[in-house]
Formats: structure tokens, sequence, C-alpha cells
């Protein structure tokens, strides 16, 4: 290589470069475990990362690879890395060719650094209603084999917050919005039948006993008027069984959250 092409190097990670612009998130991974050896394993919201968790948007932005290593083992900080060092070594397995922690454990180790509403939000994401990641009862288990861990209280209540077949993380957020106003807990993804007993309708969150529909709008139909026009026919057939439904929109979330609240409280108590 010439000096020149030297210099258009762009580093990945320390003592590791790339002739590329662009370099993808699982090299940048391969690069921080060859530098930390071959006991190393990745670990935290990187291997979530990679196994396709949606992560809240903090996580998503924090550019260090999380990288466990044995206790013993010694390796220099580096900024660029978010070293776990443990004795304890949950199931791990392949992801792209690289060493990956196991899910319950990625999650617990979060607890140290993440509040409890972004560790409620991981934890309904990885138990997410298609291809689910994991259960509740597996988080569990992983809080019970890691007492002492740091925070590890935290996950516990965060845990308590979760909720299995989930379908996104403002979903989730709009969850925690109501029940910290002091509502009562909605259901997740509650399925309305119509008289043949087939499903016409997936609630995004429900209190059935009120007939109480909150439906998250993210605009992902917008444009595609097929979709939009079947949307429609499923809530006129929901009304005409006597539902009240309440959209929601990222808008909402930012902005009024109180006027959310406050539209259920009058529907559930009206």
């Amino acid at each position: 290589m010439t000096r020149t092409d030297l210099k258009r190097l762009a580093p990945i990670m320390h003592g590791y470069y790339s002739t590329a612009e662009s370099v993808p998130f699982h090299v940048r991974v391969e690069a921080a475990l060859r530098t930390a050896g071959e006991d190393a394993i990745v670990c935290g919201p990187t291997a979530l990362r990679l196994r396709g968790v949606d992560l809240p948007g903090r996580l998503v932005r924090d550019t260090r690879v999380w990288i466990q290593v044995p206790v013993c083992q010694t390796w220099p900080r580096r900024a660029e890395v978010r070293l776990v060092r443990t004795n304890h070594v949950g199931p791990t397995r392949l992801r792209r060719g690289l060493p990956v922690l196991d899910v319950p454990s990625c999650w617990l180790q979060l607890a140290s650094e993440s509040n409890v509403d972004e560790l409620v939000e991981v934890a309904d994401a990885m138990m997410r209603r298609k291809q689910p990641f994991t259960t509740k009862t597996s988080l569990a288990m992983a809080i019970d084999a890691h007492k002492g861990s740091p925070g590890v209280t935290r996950a516990r209540t965060a845990l308590g917050l979760s909720r299995e077949g989930t379908d996104s993380i403002p979903e989730t957020d709009l969850r925690l919005l109501l029940v910290r106003a002091g509502l009562p807990t909605p259901i997740v993804n509650l399925g309305i039948t119509d008289d043949w007993g087939q499903v016409i309708y997936i609630l995004d969150l429900a209190y059935e006993k009120q007939k109480v529909a909150i439906e998250y709008d993210g605009a992902y139909h917008v444009g595609n008027r097929q979709q939009m026009q079947q949307d429609a026919a499923r809530r006129r057939a929901l009304e005409d069984q006597g539902w009240r439904i309440i959209t929601i929109t990222s808008a909402d979330m930012l902005n009024d959250p109180d006027g959310i609240v406050a539209s259920v409280r009058k529907a559930l108590f009206k």
C-alpha cells in the first residue's frame, strides 16, 4: 500500500483499520473480539443487536461494543468497548460466526446502566408476539441465578412491568404511560373474533370488560390503500360490537401524554 492509501484507512478498533468508508456493525464487533482474546464473547446490547432484538434509542446510539471476558483476563481500557468481567458464563451461540451470550443474561447485564423503562422496552422486544427470543420465565430464572449482580433489583421491577406478546417499543411506552398514571394494566394484543370465530382485529392495548381499545398509529400503512381500507372495515366491525377505539400517535405521546391518560380514564370510568 502507498502512503496515500494508508492515510485513507478508517479506524475500526484499536489496531484494526478498514479501507471501506462504512464499516458494518458485525465487523466492528469481530475486531473487538479479536483484540479481547480467545475467551471473549459478545454480550449486552451488542449481542442483542446481532440477534435482531429491537432496542430503545439510547442503546442504539451507544456505539460501544460490549465484550465479556473472564475476571482473570487482563485487558486495557478502551473507550470503544464496554468490558464485562465475570466468571459466570451463560449459554452461548454463534451469530454471524461470532460467539454471543444468551438473551436473558444479556438483558440482565443492561440493568447496570439502564433505567426501568429501558429494561421493560427491551424485555418486551425480546418476548415479542412474532418469533420471540425468550420468555418471562427465562428472564426470571436469569434474575434468580444472578442475585447480587448490579441492577438486579431494577431488573426484577422491570420484569413485573413487562408483558409477553408485544409488537413494538412505542406500544410498550404507551402501556407504561397508562400504568404509571394509575390506570389498570391493559391486555396486550387482544384478538377480537367475529360471529364465526375468526379473528378480525388484534388490538394493541385493550380493556376487555369495558370494551375500550387503545391503538398506536405508527402510520405504517400510509399510502397502502388496500391495507387502509381493510383497517377501516375492521375498525367499523369493532365499533359495531360496541368497542370504543382511542387512536394515539407519536406526536400525542410526545406533546400530550396527560391528554392520552385523560381520554382513556374518561372512557373507562364514564
